[in-house]
């Protein structure tokens, strides 16, 4: 009896550990330059990455000296809670002499009263995407803690152990690109570039709007924040922009489920009053 227990005891433990290292991927070695400019034209298509609850494809990529991200979204309604409600990037190990939880924190951005709805015959004439557009104006910097500088704040496009860039790519979806130098999360000396780190993304909930805000979400006509700012967010539902043009690609790491903005019920509108978070595991590499 005893034997058959401990047999059982064994094979569950080996079962656990099996399905806890399928679920840490490995950081691809920058094979090319990585300008972070806030174009994915460097990264190797399709980004490797995606979460289904919040819109997420993205892809690491690491050298010697740093840890590369490139985020982009693949619907329009998800992009913009992405920029009106805020999200944060932590970055963690608990390994033996290279601990670090540092995060990165954009803010909310207000997008109302920009004029234009996604689809229209005014916005076909313009080049870009109003919304990033307006976007990129309003946020010149980004909370940071944890890192070893003991920074607070980094600007955009500054070059200095942390870089940021937001831009857009060819289907005029934003794009993040990030580089961090390992130097800001461990001591030069101890890094090895076999670093098992936890990245943790969390996506903010955006605010419900007041009683009558909410009879426009349940008519398709916004959801979140201000009722001028739900009906910017509610043209991409009227001006079928939603799913963009991207269908996730290789869904290589995150898949989350499907309950983020379903069309049934409250339309697209529910998953605008959640918070979405997940976490991928990973490990740098060697050359």
């Amino acid at each position: 009896m005893h034997k058959i227990s401990w047999t059982l005891v064994v094979l569950l433990t080996l079962t656990l550990n099996g399905i806890a290292q399928s679920d840490v991927s490995k950081a691809r070695w920058k094979s090319k330059e990585i300008v972070v400019d806030g174009n994915d034209r460097e990264w190797t298509k399709p980004l490797n990455f995606y979460d289904d609850k919040s819109g997420l494809l993205f892809a690491i990529c690491n050298d010697q000296h740093n840890v590369y991200f490139a985020f982009t979204v693949n619907d329009e309604m998800k992009m913009r809670k992405l920029m009106s409600a805020g999200w944060s990037i932590e970055l963690s190990s608990k390994e033996k002499e290279r601990k670090f939880n540092a995060m990165l924190t954009f803010p909310a951005v207000k997008l109302s009263g920009i004029g234009k709805r996604p689809g229209s015959e005014f916005e076909k004439k313009v080049p870009g995407n109003p919304f990033i557009d307006a976007y990129r104006l309003q946020i010149q910097s980004v909370a940071v803690k944890g890192f070893l500088t003991n920074q607070t704040e980094v600007n955009l496009n500054d070059k200095n152990g942390i870089d940021i860039a937001i831009g857009a790519d060819s289907s005029r979806f934003i794009v993040y690109e990030i580089a961090i130098s390992l130097k800001e999360l461990m001591t030069g000396s101890s890094v090895q570039l076999d670093e098992l780190i936890t990245l943790n993304v969390s996506v903010n909930a955006m605010d419900r709007p007041t009683a009558g805000g909410d009879r426009e979400v349940r008519a398709g006509r916004g959801g979140g924040g201000s009722r001028s700012e739900m009906s910017d967010l509610g043209g991409s539902m009227q001006g079928g922009g939603m799913g963009g043009g991207r269908s996730g690609g290789g869904r290589a790491g995150m898949s989350g489920g499907r309950g983020g903005m379903s069309r049934g019920g409250g339309g697209y509108s529910s998953g605008l009053f959640e918070k979405v978070s997940f976490k991928q595991k990973f490990t740098l590499t060697k050359e």
